[in-house]
């Protein structure tokens, strides 16, 4: 007969709990370098913080935002799809925004799409 200890049960839920964390906190940044569109996300609390940017005079306005995964999308976040969010002009500099969704990092390459009445355009991101 074996015998567990509290403190080796209060261990045991301290590494469980603490392995989803990683999975928020210990996640990287990936952005899609050379494109006229930029978007890269970073771990939020309970989430993922989107960053999406465009070059000096780019897109504006009500735009939308949709974002779905490559392959197999078994064990992935759900996709974005027409996420509406409001990308401030700015003349003569980058506009930007940034959209926080309830998900987490995997690594996976996603294809996402940016639209607003003045153009589209589409990216591949990383997280």
């Amino acid at each position: 007969m074996s015998t567990t200890s509290f403190l080796g049960k209060l261990g045991a839920v301290a590494a469980s709990v603490a392995a989803p964390a990683m999975l928020f906190l210990g996640a990287g940044t990936a952005a899609a370098a050379g494109n006229a569109l930029d978007v890269w996300g970073t771990s939020a609390p309970g989430g993922v913080n989107v960053f999406v940017t465009t070059p000096a005079d780019g897109l504006s306005g009500w735009c939308t935002y949709s974002s779905f995964v490559r392959g197999n999308p078994i064990g992935k976040p759900l996709p974005a799809i027409d996420v509406p969010f409001y990308l401030a002009p700015k003349p003569g500099r980058a506009n930007t925004a940034l959209l926080w969704f309830p998900s987490y990092p995997t690594g996976s390459t996603w294809d996402t799409t940016v639209s607003c009445p003045n153009g589209a355009m589409t990216v591949p991101t990383v997280w």
